[in-house]
């Protein structure tokens, strides 16, 4: 049985080479790949200048590995707390209606988008929500393949998939 199609959600916050590097590893370690249908980068306002870096970033990297999904920008005024929830509610029930699961990354999101992506989140079918670590310092501003790998691992809350989304051993 083929799984349903997943849409990545990305976090963006200040740091572009987080959102960028966390989809590249989950791109290269099989999480989704193939899955992959449809990408949404939601920031602030104050990150908004980041984004055409970052959609052409994942567009290069998700066209190395043959994916082609469509990528959709989502910018939240700077404290926007509430429309952030609302915005989130609102994509995660229609890419639900739609087939999708969710693939949520929460490296580079500040804690405002972070707090209210995870809360509305936890009513959908969810494939994983990652987070990807900087073990040293002196690597902020690199490529993926620049940094060692033993230097960026990255965590499924949800550990492996199970049951077609929902995962039994939720936190």
């Amino acid at each position: 049985m083929k799984m349903p199609p997943i849409a990545y959600v990305a976090l963006l916050g200040r740091s572009p080479w987080a959102a960028v590097n966390t989809y590249y590893k989950v791109i290269r370690e099989g999480k989704g790949k193939g899955d992959i249908k449809r990408i949404y980068i939601f920031t602030e306002e104050r990150y908004r200048k980041n984004l055409p870096r970052v959609v052409m970033a994942i567009r290069t990297i998700s066209e190395a590995y043959s994916l082609k999904p469509s990528i959709e920008t989502v910018v939240i005024p700077d404290y926007g707390f509430f429309e952030a929830d609302r915005k989130f509610r609102e994509l995660f029930t229609n890419l639900q209606e739609e087939g999708y699961r969710i693939g949520l990354d929460i490296t580079s999101g500040r804690k405002a988008l972070v707090a209210a992506a995870i809360v509305q989140i936890r009513e959908f079918p969810v494939s994983f929500i990652v987070y990807m670590g900087l073990l040293d310092m002196d690597f902020p501003d690199r490529p993926y393949m620049m940094i060692p790998t033993h230097m960026q691992p990255i965590k499924n809350f949800l550990g492996e998939e199970k049951n077609g989304g929902r995962n039994n051993n939720q936190a």
